[in-house]
C-alpha cells in the first residue's frame, strides 16, 4: 500500500484529480442526470461538463459528499486516503496539516464519515435500525455490545463529542471495524463512496 506522500504524488494538480475522479463519478461514461444524454462538452474555464442535449452543467463533485465544495480536490483525496488507510485523524490534526481552520476540517471529516456510512450501508442500517421488541434477546445483546464498543472508540480517540453528532462517529467506528484487516480495500471503498451519488446507481437506466 502506498504511503500518503506516494499517493498524493499521483495528483500533481487539480486536473489530475479530476481525471482520476471522472471514471469513479461516471463509471460507464458521462450521463446527464436530467435528460440521460451521454454526449457532453467540457467548460474548462469553470471545470464543468455541459450536456449536449439540454445544456445542463454539472461537475464531478455535484451530488456527492463534496457537493459545492470550495476546497481543492487534492484536499479531499488526501483526507479520504488518510482516514481510509486506518490512521487516526482528528479535526485539529487535519487543520494543521492542510492549513485549514478547525471548523472547515471538522466539516470535511464529517463528510468523510457520511461516505463511510454510504460505503457500508447494509451494515450501518443493521447497526442503527430501531429496536425491535420482538427481536431475540441475543441480537439485542449483540447490538448493545457494538454500541458500547463504538462509544469506547469515541472516548479513546476523541474524548468528548456532541451527543447530537455522536452517530457520525459511530459510522466511523463501524466502517473501521468492518475494514480493519484490509486498508487498501477500505481506501478504495471510501473514495468510491465519496465520489459517487444515488444517480450513479440509477442514472444509466435513462441513458440515450
Amino acid at each position: 500500500m502506498l504511503s500518503i506522500r506516494e499517493f498524493m504524488e499521483l495528483f500533481p494538480d487539480e486536473q489530475a484529480c479530476r481525471n482520476f475522479l471522472f471514471p469513479i463519478r461516471w463509471p460507464r461514461g458521462f450521463i446527464c442526470t436530467k435528460c440521460g444524454e451521454s454526449k457532453y462538452s467540457v467548460i474548462s474555464t469553470r471545470n464543468l461538463y455541459e450536456c449536449a442535449n439540454c445544456k445542463t452543467q454539472t461537475s464531478s463533485t455535484s451530488g456527492t459528499v463534496m457537493h459545492r465544495t470550495k476546497l481543492p480536490l487534492s484536499y479531499w483525496l488526501f483526507t479520504f486516503y488518510w482516514v481510509g488507510s486506518g490512521q487516526y485523524c482528528s479535526a485539529r490534526m487535519l487543520a494543521n496539516t492542510l492549513d485549514l481552520n478547525y471548523r472547515t476540517a471538522l466539516k470535511l471529516l464529517h463528510s468523510v464519515r457520511y461516505a463511510m456510512f454510504k460505503a457500508e450501508f447494509n451494515g450501518m442500517f443493521a447497526f442503527w435500525q430501531p429496536d425491535n421488541p420482538e427481536a431475540p434477546s441475543i441480537l439485542k445483546k449483540a447490538k448493545l455490545r457494538q454500541l458500547q464498543k463504538a462509544d469506547s472508540f469515541i472516548r479513546g480517540n476523541y474524548r468528548r463529542v456532541s451527543d447530537r453528532l455522536r452517530y457520525r462517529y459511530h459510522y466511523e467506528y463501524r466502517f473501521r471495524s468492518i475494514n480493519s484487516h484490509n486498508p487498501s480495500t477500505a481506501v478504495q471503498k471510501l473514495i468510491t463512496s465519496g465520489f459517487t451519488t444515488i444517480y450513479t446507481i440509477n442514472e444509466y437506466r435513462n441513458m440515450k
